[in-house]
């Protein structure tokens, strides 16, 4: 008999998972963080501080992971659903599109005023394709501004919400098809190999530029951390799940050491070990992460679970899409300050603290104001599932 004091529950995968919008705001913080919070230098520990924020955009990762596990978990739970297809996309439509297609929007609205250049690549974005083309031409991840030229628009954090889209439209598909858990298990496994294989024969044939770009930026080579996180949910759905759960740890733990000693001993952004094994890592770190967090014990539950880390999850998809479109003209704000403070301490503490309340502030009235309405539609899209008992399941944010 276990004890009851070490045995692990079931999960219960119709209830939300508040603890991982604890998880979203540790990895919209750490992408911020990435942009936005350089300065650290003058001596070796502040240096190898500043070396690691540069590696802070793993907080996509994250991103990924928690997105592979709840999406990959409620197509495997409706895959019977009688509109599996339908609702699926209309469910991900009303959630991603509108504050998407709001931004591109107003950008255009703006355009006569600002006197933004735009190409015609620029229209790949419309259709989640823009990190493609933008990766044989990065003057796509970016509008510039003849009239104003600091509030240039940056978007090539939006390579990631490119990546995501791609694999909302693939992924259902392959689990459609699939249909049985452990050939689903299987198949997960095989694009795990061709991604790290993927990005290895990149690297050698067409060397580190190339190999930098896309193996960053492109689903085939970035999907690691998408069916890793699918993969958990789908071994926490079987007889095992146990087992698998009580895995989570050492691999967090164990691909976290290996993660941080690339980023220490190989630091270079197109360094071979991170572009090859070190992805795979990450995305083995952020499973695991999410693994210990869903049991209400835990320690990163505990922490996860604390209120401001659950509001700031709330609204990350938000912060994530507005963080760094003027990043230009916040790094200007950072020069002013620092040319009327003195200190380049204070002014950063000012200008990171600034832009980190107002992007918050601009997240929040977005997702209050406009970003809920399209939410409430997600009731003329319920699955059969929450129809019969009558439980709103199965809610991403």
């Amino acid at each position: 008999m276990k004890d009851s004091q070490t045995a692990l529950y079931p999960i219960n995968f119709k209830h939300r998972f508040p603890a991982l919008d604890g998880i979203r705001a540790l990895a919209v913080t750490l992408t911020f963080l990435q942009h936005f919070g350089g300065g650290s230098h003058g001596g070796k520990v502040l240096n190898l501080i500043n070396d690691l924020r540069l590696h802070f955009w793993v907080g996509v990762d994250l991103f990924f992971a928690i997105s592979g596990f709840l999406i990959t978990g409620i197509l495997f739970d409706t895959q019977k659903d009688s509109r599996f297809f339908q609702r699926f996309f209309a469910r991900r439509s009303v959630r991603i599109f509108p504050i998407f297609y709001l931004v591109l929007f107003i950008l255009l609205c703006i355009t006569p005023f600002m006197h933004y250049q735009w190409h015609w690549g620029h229209l790949s974005f419309l259709v989640y394709l823009g990190n493609i083309f933008a990766n044989v031409n990065s003057d796509y991840y970016g509008l510039v501004s003849s009239r104003f030229p600091v509030f240039r628009v940056n978007f090539s954090h939006f390579w990631s919400l490119c990546v995501e889209e791609q694999f909302y439209l693939l992924w259902p598909v392959i689990v459609w098809i699939t249909r049985d858990r452990i050939k689903l298990i299987r198949v997960g496994c095989g694009l795990i190999a061709f991604a790290f294989a993927s990005r290895v024969i990149l690297y050698i044939v067409f060397g580190q530029e190339i190999a930098s770009t896309w193996s960053l930026r492109a689903l085939p080579f970035r999907m690691d951390g998408l069916i890793l996180g699918a993969l958990l949910a789908l071994l926490l759905r079987g007889p095992n799940a146990e087992k698998w759960q009580r895995r989570c740890k050492p691999l967090f733990v164990i691909a976290s050491a290996l993660t941080l000693a690339i980023f220490i001993f190989s630091p270079a952004g197109d360094s071979p070990w991170l572009l090859t094994i070190g992805l795979t890592l990450i995305a083995c770190a952020a499973t695991g992460l999410i693994g210990i967090t869903l049991r209400a014990n835990s320690f990163t539950f505990r922490v996860f679970h604390l209120k401001p880390f659950r509001i700031l999850g709330k609204y990350s998809y938000g912060f994530y899409v507005y963080h760094a479109m003027y990043e230009w003209a916040w790094i200007q704000f950072l020069v002013f300050l620092m040319q009327r403070l003195h200190s380049i301490a204070l002014a950063g503490i000012i200008a990171l603290g600034t832009n980190f309340c107002v992007t918050f502030l601009v997240a929040k009235l977005s997702y209050d104001l406009f970003e809920v309405k399209f939410l409430r539609l997600k009731k003329n899209f319920e699955y059969d599932s929450e129809l019969t008992e009558h439980k709103h399941a199965f809610t991403t944010t």
